[in-house]
Order: C-alpha cells, then structure tokens, then sequence
C-alpha cells in the first residue's frame, strides 16, 4: 500500500506536514485503536486498550499495516487559503482506480499546531468490517495539553466511495474501541496522569451519540 502526503502551503504547514499523527495503518488485532497526543508531539494512531499507558510511538511501530479489510491509497494535498487551512483528499483502490475525490476546511489552529494537519490514519471507524480513512485536522492546544481532531471519510459499499461524516471531527483524541463497538475520546485530568474517557457510539443513520457518563483512568501506582 502506498501513501502520498503533500504539502503546498508556503506557512509552517509546508515545512512539517509530514510529521506522524497517524500516517499509519492501525491493526484491527487488538480492541481499541488510539491516539495519545498529549504524550508525544507526532502523535500516531495505533492499537491499545483504553488504560495503556505506552507512548504513541510504541503502540505505532506495534499495530502498522496490520489486519485491514481493505487498503488505499491515500494522498492528501494540505493549502492555506484566506488564512483557513484546507485539504484535499484523493482515495484510489488497489487497482489505481480512483473512488473519491474531496476537499475540506481544517481548524483555525495556530501555525505551530497544523504541523500534523492532512496526516492519514487508515481504519474502520464505524465497525461494518471496511477499512475508511481519518484525516488529521492537526493538534488544538488546551491548558497543559493538545487535543488531535479528525475528519472521518467512511467507505460506502454500496457505491464503493467515501462521504465525510461531518461531527467525527467533534470527537478529541479518538479510540476505536473495537470490543465495544464504540469511539473513547479522553483528556487529562488537573493531576497529569489521569485520563477522563466519554464513549461516542455510531448510529445506523450515520449520527455519532455519546452515551453514558464519563470515567477516569489513573496510571498504576
């Protein structure tokens, strides 16, 4: 499989897009596929369960290119226009043939956090058993860490292209928790260490809901 990733913004976008915040493909081996940006500056999405404390590096280099139903070629294409960053997406199958071309709006971040901006984190997302594409929107500075948002670009089997859902980009810090059939967003708590989790659950309609109350998670002692 192949990825292309360009850059053609003359701001800090150019210089550092190629950074990783999930330039990977997760495994689908383990229960939950996740990104820890607050633990690393490149963050990378990969497979843990939701109380790992292991950096984003180490659960990359363990969960790449393993186990998705399908494989794409992704290139994306990050520009900065009227000082909105924006991107466009390109998703063509084995064969070369191209399935979906799209363009969207990041964040308003500052220049500092758009250095993963346009970034790809193959997986699937809403749990039918079909690989479907994130893109990183970059990193969003809160307080003492950095929030990473995503667009989700799912696979349509019956027409074989992918739509962008339009609020997967609400969710911070994404995990695909696969066991539960259900997406775990997470921030640190005032302590430094103690991650508070919310589930959000794929509706059939294609709306995301988050359902049930929010838990916390403390390192081991």
């Amino acid at each position: 499989m192949k990825k292309v990733l360009f850059s053609l913004a003359i701001t800090a976008v150019a210089s550092v897009a190629m950074a990783s915040c999930g330039n990977k493909t997760t495994a689908n081996a383990g229960t939950t596929d996740s990104v820890n940006s607050e633990e690393t500056v490149a963050a990378t999405a990969a497979d843990t369960t939701a109380s790992s404390e292991a950096t984003g590096e180490e659960m990359g280099a363990a969960a790449d290119g393993q186990g998705l139903a399908e494989e794409w070629d992704v290139s994306v294409r990050t520009f900065d226009m009227d000082s909105e960053p924006k991107y466009e997406v390109i998703i063509r199958d084995s064969e070369g043939k191209t399935r979906t071309v799209g363009e969207r709006t990041g964040f308003d971040y500052p220049q500092d956090m758009l250095e993963t901006f346009g970034n790809v984190w193959e997986t699937d997302v809403n749990f039918d058993g079909h690989t479907d594409v994130l893109i990183c929107l970059g990193r969003m500075p809160a307080s003492d860490q950095t929030f990473v948002h995503y667009d989700a670009w799912v696979y349509d089997t019956e027409d074989g292209k992918f739509y962008c859902q339009g609020t997967f980009r609400d969710i911070f810090n994404p995990e695909i928790d696969r066991e539960e059939h259900r997406i775990l967003s997470h921030y640190i708590a005032r302590d430094g260490v103690t991650r508070v989790y919310s589930a959000h659950y794929w509706q059939k309609d294609g709306n995301i809901v988050t359902v049930g109350d929010s838990w916390t998670v403390s390192p081991d002692k």
